[in-house]
């Protein structure tokens, strides 16, 4: 029995120290940027760090120290202030177009040194969307939709005869499956037919994509 209560008192004062330890001040971090379809380090990227304090329902994460400016091969290594009982993550992006993605940024732990931190970001890719010139008549309107997220979350094109020989680039994630599809839909009338074209992604590449009735 003795050595029962031993034990308790045993764990409740290495809780009571593992409280007491420091969680917050100069936080190491140090790593690597690189493109996560081709592993590939991303020089000059920026690097971000981003805090929440608590369970961040309602704040969320929000810039939390001054942006830091990794070498030719992708790798950073600084310091910043960490506050007590805020979580924090590295986010990254370039001058070229590479963004980190939600869910795949480290976390850090405050107060600690991170070493071998990977930050994975992804290259943009373009679409380019023309429409097929054709002698006759033309339809009354052609909607297009497809991957493409240079209009926030709108990813679709309501095109009207005007619009037809008006040539659009728009972003893509490079990260998206290899081959994905456009799609569209053409109005005469009121008959609405519709068309699809697969197409392929490689980083920093502009697919072309026509737009036939």
């Amino acid at each position: 029995m003795n050595s029962f209560y031993s034990l308790c008192s045993l764990l409740a004062l290495s809780g009571l120290l593992s409280a007491c330890q420091k969680q917050d001040g100069p936080t190491l971090v140090e790593g690597q940027v690189i493109e996560m379809k081709t592993n590939k380090p991303v020089p000059y990227a920026t690097i971000e760090v981003y805090g929440q304090r608590g369970s961040g329902l309602h704040t969320g994460y929000n810039p939390s120290a001054t942006p830091q400016q990794a070498d030719a091969n992708g790798r950073f290594s600084f310091q910043f202030e960490a506050a007590e009982g805020t979580s924090y993550l590295l986010k990254a992006f370039s001058k070229a177009g590479h963004a980190s993605k939600w869910g795949q940024e480290p976390n850090v732990e405050e107060g600690r040194k991170n070493k071998n931190l990977v930050i994975p970001v992804a290259a943009p890719a373009w679409l380019k969307i023309r429409v097929e010139q054709r002698p006759g008549p033309v339809p009354d309107a052609i909607n297009v939709w497809g991957p493409w997220y240079d209009q926030g979350y709108i990813s679709n094109l309501d095109l009207r005869p005007k619009d037809y020989g008006t040539v659009s680039y728009h972003v893509v994630d490079s990260t998206l499956p290899t081959t994905t599809t456009v799609n569209w839909e053409v109005n005469y009338g009121g008959q609405l037919t519709r068309y699809h074209q697969p197409f392929t992604l490689q980083p920093f590449d502009t697919t072309e994509v026509v737009v036939r009735y």
